[in-house]
């Protein structure tokens, strides 16, 4: 807009000099003509009459004051002439003028963002658009009264004067955007954005200025920034109650578990070991749904993340059928796993969350398929480089699910039908949350089914190449060696523990591995009894009243470190949650070991082998 004005300055300039610049080339122009019309033909006519006969001097002097006469008649008409060609030059110049600063003051003033001029010197404004009438509620005439300072509201006029200083010091002259704050005549406050630049007006330097109103756009982006900070802090909430949760459920569903597996272990007669077997089986029903309603809590949450690592990839899928096998012969129902010999044996992946999803769709079919077969495939579909493109297939011949409700199957909480639930049991959760893991991993899940004949599910997953020769030592640290003492062959544990029930599990479960045990209700017992005596490891439960494992935990650290004998007490982390950053959390605090609640006697000696070597040898109890 600034160039347009200027361009206007420059073509009214033009116009003002054309006429003169005209006039002066004219009047040399008709000077000449009259020299050569009057002077020239009367010298030479003179001079022929003279040379004829000096009688006729007379008569050749009436004929030049005739020609003298005649000539400026001449003269005249060519003058005339020639100043109506330039009259109707300068008229036609003055109407494109007229037209094209029309046209300019038309596009200044129909402008739809506001518009205005204002003096550089004075801040006085000298133009106005429309819309800056109509949505400012001042008349022309009142604009035309005010300075650009009247616009910002009063607490804003320092800054208004420091811009304005700085802007006449800036000689670039390029055009300057800000945000400010101006003033509607019933005193409405909005936000604009201002973009302004400089031009001449009749020789006045001024500048040009465009506000866009952008109140509305500011709210909104203020509303979304509250918006978003409250959805930040509901997931924290959510996340804090799902690790509350977990560990609220999990810690009493570890002395169900443990206290049953403590029954099995003693002599029973057959029926009290079925109501036991029975107790096992439901037990493990409801941490499945635990665990199934926290990894949906999770993924929905965002704090789901894949652990990418090299493992064993055929071995991976043995584990996740292991279980289906036993559960397949108890039926009557033939289970087969085959794996194509050009599926590789090592792979890059998450094979945790690869084993919940086979396990998931092998536990299915075999708990819809009341005879026939499931049968587990595995084959290589394709290899990009060194990745590997799997297919795994479980196909049943079970009860079969109607085309319609395939998709259905894969939304939380949905099965087949109402009977699906009545007959088989379930949550709905397995299937849903395969898929979300399927496609985290960069793969895809489907099914095909025939009603009464059988169902294949299947999940395509691009793996990467091991990279890996040997898996690398999962915690920092290694296990040292058990000195023993003469006469003592039984390590000694020290069981931090604040819930009575899971003490007793903890101490049994220990005694069964061949150790000796202490028991401490709270971190800060637990620190007592290691100042007493040494122990040769420690299940540091991470949740307890007063003082808790993590804090107990650092503090040994530090006494251990300030005492410079260079001992470490091995801490083996129990703890109750399942949320992502509790193992890491664990270790950072300096434990060297954890395990999850309910505890498997299996991975406690699993554990404690790593820890205490000596229990790889015959131990004996402590009396």
């Amino acid at each position: 807009m600034t160039e347009v004005m200027r361009s206007a300055e420059r073509r009214k300039s033009t116009a003002r000099e054309s006429p003169r610049r005209a006039i002066k080339p004219l009047t040399a122009r008709l000077l000449a003509k009259y020299a050569v019309i009057s002077l020239v033909p009367v010298l030479a006519l003179g001079v022929v009459l003279a040379a004829a006969s000096p009688d006729r001097l007379y008569l050749a002097l009436a004929i030049g004051l005739t020609v003298l006469y005649l000539a400026p008649l001449g003269t005249t008409a060519l003058v005339s002439r020639s100043l109506r060609r330039q009259l109707l030059l300068n008229s036609l110049q003055a109407k494109q003028m007229r037209a094209a600063a029309r046209q300019y003051r038309l596009l200044f003033e129909h402008n739809p963002q506001p518009m205005l001029a204002y003096a550089r010197g004075s801040l006085q404004i000298v133009a106005v658009s429309n819309s800056m009438v109509d949505r400012y509620g001042y008349s022309r005439d009142e604009f035309l009264t005010m300075t650009i300072r009247d616009l910002s509201p009063p607490e804003e006029l320092e800054e208004v004067d420091r811009y304005i200083a700085a802007i006449g010091a800036d000689q670039s002259r390029e055009l300057a955007n800000h945000s400010r704050h101006h003033r509607f005549k019933d005193g409405t406050i909005i936000d604009v954005e201002v973009t302004s630049g400089d031009l001449l007006l009749d020789g006045r330097p001024c500048r040009i200025v465009l506000s866009q109103n952008v109140t509305g756009r500011n709210r909104a982006l203020a509303e979304l920034a509250v918006a978003r900070d409250e959805a930040v802090e509901a997931s924290k909430i959510k996340s804090a109650f799902l690790a509350n949760v977990s560990h609220e459920i999990r810690t009493p569903m570890n002395g169900v578990i443990g206290m049953n597996e403590l029954l099995l272990d003693t002599a029973l007669d057959e029926e009290q070991r079925s109501y036991a077997e029975q107790v096992a089986r439901s037990g493990e029903q409801m941490m499945a749904i635990i665990n199934d309603v926290l990894d949906l809590a999770r993924i929905e949450s965002g704090r789901f993340e894949l652990d990418l690592a090299d493992f064993d990839l055929r071995e991976t899928i043995e584990q996740a059928c292991a279980g289906a096998g036993p559960q397949a012969s108890s039926k009557g129902l033939a289970f087969e796993l085959a794996l194509a010999a050009e599926v590789p044996a090592r792979a890059r992946g998450d094979s945790t969350r690869i084993k919940q999803v086979l396990l998931n769709l092998v536990s299915n079919a075999v708990k819809f398929t009341a005879e026939g077969s499931v049968v587990v495939g595995v084959s290589l579909m394709s290899r990009h480089g060194g990745d590997a493109r799997l297919r795994f297939e479980v196909a049943d011949t079970g009860i079969g699910v109607d085309p319609e409700a395939l998709e259905r199957l894969f939304r939380p909480f949905e099965q087949a039908d109402a009977s699906t639930t009545r007959n088989y049991g379930g949550t709905g959760l397995g299937l849903a949350i395969a898929r979300e893991l399927v496609q985290r991993m960069g793969g895809t899940i489907g099914a095909t089914s025939v009603p009464e004949v059988g169902s294949t599910f299947y999940f395509e997953l691009e793996l990467g190449t091991a990279t890996a020769v040997a898996e690398q030592p999962r915690l920092r640290g290694v296990p040292r060696a058990f000195v023993l003492a003469p006469g003592e062959r039984a390590p000694l544990v020290l069981v931090a523990e604040d819930n009575p029930v899971n003490q007793i599990v903890a101490v049994r479960e220990l005694e069964r591995c061949g150790c000796r045990t202490q028991v401490a209700s709270d971190g800060a017992a637990a620190l007592e009894a290691l100042d007493r005596e040494p122990f040769d490891a420690v299940l540091m439960d991470c949740q307890m009243p007063g003082m808790d494992g993590f804090k107990a935990t650092a503090e040994l650290r530090r006494r251990e470190r300030d005492d410079g004998k260079g001992r470490r007490t091995t801490v083996i982390a129990m703890t109750a949650s399942a949320m992502k950053g509790d193992i890491e959390r664990c270790l950072a605090a300096g434990m060297d070991d954890y395990i999850s609640k309910p505890m498997r006697f299996t991975v406690l000696v699993d554990t404690l082998r790593r820890w205490l070597p000596v229990l790889d040898e015959p131990v004996d109890h402590a009396a």
